[in-house]
């Protein structure tokens, strides 16, 4: 009897959030001047989220969509929230309990929901605009939702994401710098924040994550871990990102550095070739 009626909590409580957000998203849609593209996906990209950096003039995190073969990426500005959860769920981080993202994917999966996609769909006035697509039994909803929401539930329910091409074409910046890094030595980094530096028990934010060793790389054969954190690259405290990359193209092979791993402080060499 319990589960029975926990059961239909869960139905009348999904079905009351999916209608609020659908009536939310027609009310949105309707104050907008710019008409919302029919999805043919013939004219839309799929993207990966490539990774999150923190914008060193305004100190606001930015998120980068990929192209799959990240040679171009579209930097939208997010909160800090949305990047703690966007950089957890690379991360494999899963929080102890449930946030709001996690409520929202799972009510919508426990009332026989499933989320099809999720759209950029155009931008104006410097603001980007997102649609989550959820469908249920023959119907689908298009909700109208912040690209920053929007690319959380997509990575937290698997869902495609995908941009409108001719937004992507306008708005995508070429990632040499990153994949010189990557093609070079094999890494790829992101700057930490304070919810990445907690779940490594590091106490800073100061140094950058390793994100991904390339298999083979020379990277790997110097012993870098994904999760490692570098604090020191050439004798040179390292803050972020940027400073990591400027020190790795100024240093010269074997390059000394100092990370941090499970608690432990070591000492690498790099080596390029």
């Amino acid at each position: 009897m319990l589960k029975q009626k926990r059961t239909r909590l869960l139905a009348v409580a999904g079905l009351w959030l999916i209608s609020s957000l659908a009536l939310y998203g027609k009310a949105a849609a309707e104050k907008s001047t710019i008409a919302t593209p029919a999805f043919e996906q013939k004219d839309f990209l799929q993207l990966k989220v490539h990774q999150v950096v923190v914008d060193s003039t305004t100190m606001q995190p930015v998120v980068f969509l990929a192209d799959p073969p990240e040679e171009r990426a579209m930097p939208i500005w997010i909160g800090p929230c949305e990047a703690d959860a966007i950089n957890g769920e690379m991360q494999g981080i899963k929080p102890p309990r449930p946030l709001t993202h996690d409520l929202l994917v799972r009510i919508i999966q426990k009332t026989n929901g499933k989320i099809q996609r999720v759209v950029i769909t155009h931008r104006k006035e410097n603001i980007y605009y997102a649609t989550i697509a959820v469908q249920r039994e023959s119907s689908v909803l298009e909700i109208d939702a912040r690209p920053s929401d929007s690319i959380v539930v997509a990575l937290k329910s698997r869902a495609p994401l995908f941009v409108l091409k001719a937004l992507f074409a306008e708005a995508a910046v070429p990632l040499r710098g990153q994949q010189a890094l990557e093609e070079l030595y094999g890494l790829t980094i992101q700057d930490l924040t304070p919810m990445l530096a907690q779940s490594f028990s590091f106490n800073s934010t100061l140094g950058v994550l390793v994100a991904d060793v390339r298999q083979g790389s020379r990277a790997e054969k110097d012993g870098i871990l994904r999760g490692d954190i570098f604090v020191e690259l050439g004798g040179q405290s390292v803050k972020d990102k940027m400073g990591f990359q400027d020190a790795l193209a100024r240093g010269k092979t074997p390059l000394p550095a100092r990370i941090f791993r499970k608690g432990n402080f070591l000492s690498v060499l790099l080596r390029f070739q």
